[in-house]
């Protein structure tokens, strides 16, 4: 393997390259001056030295906590301004003042140095803050926006003719015969990057914002400022037409205002709402924009239109009202592109109601409130507590909001919401939310305490209906049958007597009458018989199932009873029997198995009985036939559950957890 290179020595080179940008920047405005005052005055933007300068440094801050944050390494590519226009420099006071030593290279640089430019701002988006790719398909779009900027690096570093910092400094590495074709190549992998990619990478940041969570998300949106604030200050520089310095400043602030926010985002100072004042910029700068473009259409596209015309103005402020009466659409729009619906507590009861409507139990329902209730609350964790049920959403956090949840006079737990990060506070909004949600979850939590009170006296009746049921055929085997079987004896016994002293009639009236005690005997076996089954009382619970399993010979069987089984109530003893006689004969009979198990043991006071074969399986959407709906009857009879899983590799296992006590 390739040796890693250490997390400190990664610390120390992301340091140097800042450094090195920024020193290379500070020693452009000398150089500068110094040209400048012999020759001609060339450009230098106080945006690029922003760049050269600000970036790196913040990148450098980024690759502090995390040096392989590849964010960071984005950012720290912005250092090469530095020495792009030291060197730009440095060939320009060859062409144009006196020959320097190696000012070629310097011409060379020159040429294409600037194509950092193409890369950081529609990359960015996409790896900031943890330096990965959301998705798969956003990573290709990453690859496909460097693909492109490096392409027009390329072409730039070979295409002739003068440079951006004069004319008179030249590409020595330019191929004359190739100018159209790599200018055209230029030309077009600069307008993907930075149209078309820029485009790509605000589309993620937004995807990305509105799916993230915790500090995640208030780094996201914090970046969210920033890019506007810039976005609209390069928009304004853009067609700004005068010559003072205002849209140079504008430019800069522009620049300077990314990684401003990009440091707010890393040091997480939360001095203020950050997603009040995004949602705010982005309305005011797209009403803005709105009223900026319906004069600009009339005074450039239309032409009909003087500047500070009466006319003018009335189209301004028919464009001003038009925004006043659309503001709060706007703003709607806008928190919902952004948020989501947290921030309408009516839409997050809706939402959340909808999603707790195909329920089918009220634990359940509870179930689907608290993870619909996370998610629309885009929070980490979501969970009820009460004494008819505790169901919880996501990963606990230690800072909770928990709202009590009475009903009908009785307090039925509490509904806990995760804060996104230590110290915050839910919105009002989202507090009327959750507030709202919680006197839903009160209702379910008294649903699903009506719904254990009946399963726990259906229990009960059951409990006590078996255990009446063993008494009885106690008493009928042990008592009454005995009875009526001795005076079948006793009427054959007189009947034969009464025979041989010649009373034939009276003997075969009494055969008679011990005809019916026999048959009455039979009818009484019958009924004991179908109050439990007989081989309970006869071999106990491990030896009737002991019994079930030691009939057949293929397939396979082998069980394992945990001796502890021998005293169990009688409504358990049943349910497990008829549950295990009805999961054995289907492991036989319709999964064609080679082997089944059956294992029975008591674990933390519960009768656990599992029958595993390993035949054909379930079919991908299993009926619920006659068999199966007996069995989960029976175990939800005396409050125990059952179980029909798929096993690994092929097969079928049926589990019934049966409570030993009530």
């Amino acid at each position: 393997m390739k040796p890693v290179l250490g997390d400190r020595a990664l610390v120390r080179a992301a340091c140097a390259v800042a450094a090195a940008g920024v020193l290379s920047c500070a020693a452009v405005i000398p150089l500068h001056h110094w040209v400048a005052a012999r020759a001609e005055i060339i450009p230098l933007y106080s945006a690029d030295l922003v760049l050269g300068t600000v970036w790196p440094a913040v990148g450098a801050l980024v690759a502090v906590r995390q040096p392989r944050n590849r964010a960071a390494w984005l950012l720290l590519l912005t250092s090469v301004i530095g020495p792009y226009l030291l060197l730009a420099h440095y060939a320009a006071a060859d062409a144009m003042i006196r020959p320097l030593p190696g000012a070629a290279f310097g011409a060379w640089v020159a040429s294409w140095g600037f194509a950092v430019y193409w890369l950081c701002v529609p990359l960015l988006p996409v790896l900031f803050p943890d330096g990965r790719a959301p998705s798969r398909r956003w990573g290709l779009f990453a690859r496909a926006v460097a693909a492109a900027g490096g392409c027009a690096a390329l072409a730039a570093m070979l295409h002739p003719g003068g440079t951006d910092i004069s004319p008179r400094v030249v590409n020595p590495l330019g191929v004359e015969g190739l100018a159209g074709p790599l200018g055209t190549v230029t030309m077009a992998g600069s307008y993907a990057t930075l149209f078309f990619g820029t485009l790509g990478g605000v589309a993620c940041l937004v995807w990305r914002g509105r799916r993230a969570t915790g500090v995640e998300r208030d780094q996201l949106q914090w970046l969210m400022l920033g890019g506007l604030v810039m976005g609209v200050c390069l928009g304004f520089a853009a067609l700004y037409s005068s010559t003072a310095p205002l849209p140079e400043i504008a430019m800069s602030a522009g620049l300077f205002a990314l990684p401003a926010s990009i440091v707010v985002a890393v040091l997480r100072h939360r001095l203020f709402d950050v997603e009040a004042l995004l949602g705010r910029s982005v309305v005011y700068t797209l009403l803005s924009g709105f009223v900026l473009a319906v004069y600009a259409v009339a005074v450039i596209w239309l032409g009909r239109l003087a500047m500070g015309s009466s006319l003018g103005y009335l189209l301004v402020g028919a464009a001003a009202v038009t925004v006043a009466a659309g503001h709060g659409a706007v703003q709607r729009w806008v928190e919902s592109l952004l948020f989501g619906h947290r921030r309408d507590p009516y839409a997050v009861v809706s939402r959340v109601g909808r999603q707790v409507a195909p329920a089918g139990e009220p634990v359940e329902a509870l179930e689907r409130l608290v993870d619909a209730l996370r998610r629309e609350l885009e929070v980490p964790y979501v969970a009820f507590a009460g004494p008819a049920a505790e169901v919880s959403s996501g990963s606990p956090v230690t800072d909770l909001h928990t709202v009590p949840c009475p009903a009908l006079g009785r307090d039925l737990g509490d509904l806990r919401v995760g804060l996104r990060h230590p110290g915050e506070r839910l919105l009002p909004q989202e507090r009327e939310a959750v507030a709202e949600v919680a006197g839903r979850a009160a209702t379910l939590a008294y649903a699903a305490g009506l719904v254990q009170d009946v399963a726990a006296s259906r229990a009960r009746i059951v409990a006590a209906r078996e255990e009446e049921r063993r008494r009885l055929r106690a008493d009928l085997h042990d008592g009454l049958g005995p009875v009526l079987a001795g005076t079948a004896h006793q009427l054959d016994a007189l009947a034969r007597r009464l025979g041989r002293a010649g009373h034939e009639e009276w003997s075969q009236q009494l055969r008679g009458q011990r005809d019916r005690v026999k048959a009455a005997v039979g009818d009484l076996r019958t009924v004991v018989q179908g109050l439990r089954p007989p081989i309970l009382d006869q071999l106990g619970l491990p030896g009737a199932l002991r019994e079930l399993v030691s009939g057949y010979e293929t397939p396979v069987c082998s069980h394992l009873v945990a001796p502890e089984c021998a005293d169990l109530p009688a409504a358990v003893e049943v349910a497990a029997y008829r549950i295990a006689a009805e999961a054995v004969s289907n492991g036989v009979r319709h999964s064609a198995a080679g082997s089944l198990r059956l294992l029975a043991e008591i674990s933390g006071g519960r009768f656990v009985l599992t029958v595993e074969d390993n035949g054909r399986g379930l079919p991908a959407r299993p009926r619920a036939g006659v068999g199966l709906g007996s069995m989960r009857e029976r175990a939800e009879e005396v409050g125990g559950r059952l179980d029909l899983l798929a096993v690994p590799g092929g097969g079928t296992r049926v589990r019934a957890v049966l409570p030993l006590k009530e």
